[in-house]
């Protein structure tokens, strides 16, 4: 009966531990980028953007943080709110660690850059080639006719293994470890 106190209490200890360091609680980390009922949400300011990424050659489903492969990747963006289609807007891709303490981008850092313009039917797209694996910012600028001003940013990754995956496989593969440790301890016992 210890072996199986001992057992809850490691893969509870596991569990809390991995969740922590892994970040399962980070949602705040992905930027102004979140989820309304499947759907990819871009906040800006008091509004929102729809977002949609898609890599044609990769896969047919949309993304919203991370890119599965390297190569022609497009972005799609449709306003959630029609105030937004008098409004300038501009988009860039900057590798991350390209911004300045205020949060603004460093000159010379901009990847690719979709000038500011009004899109009055509400949806805008912009296609760029990643030829690097790693990780990027995207950075989304309105400007209104009073000055508004509102900038969301979104970390996202290109090429490599999908983040919000990770805290689930560290906390599978502390599951299967403390299955494994219980049923030694059960033979070593019965033996």
């Amino acid at each position: 009966m210890k072996l199986r106190a001992y057992f809850v209490v490691c893969l509870a200890a596991s569990t809390i531990f991995l969740g922590i360091v892994s970040g399962v609680g980070k949602a705040a980390a992905r930027g102004a980028l979140g989820y309304d009922q499947d759907q990819c949400v871009l906040k800006i300011g008091p509004d929102f953007f729809y977002f949609s990424g898609y890599q044609f050659g990769a896969q047919r489903r949309k993304f919203c943080e991370d890119a599965p492969s390297l190569g022609e990747t497009t972005f799609v963006f449709d306003y959630g709110q029609d105030e937004l289609r008098q409004m300038k807007t501009d988009f860039r891709i900057m590798r991350e660690g390209a911004e300045s303490a205020d949060g603004s981008p460093v000159d010379g850092q901009t990847m690719a850059y979709l000038p500011p313009q009004i899109y009055p039917q509400g949806t805008f797209n912009f296609v760029h080639r990643f030829d690097d694996p790693g990780n990027y910012i995207g950075v989304v600028t309105v400007e209104g006719l009073s000055g508004e001003r509102w900038v969301a940013r979104f970390p996202f990754s290109v090429g490599g293994a999908p983040t919000r995956t990770l805290p689930f496989v560290l906390l599978a593969l502390a599951g299967a470890l403390a299955l494994a440790l219980f049923f030694a301890g059960r033979d070593s016992k019965s033996a």
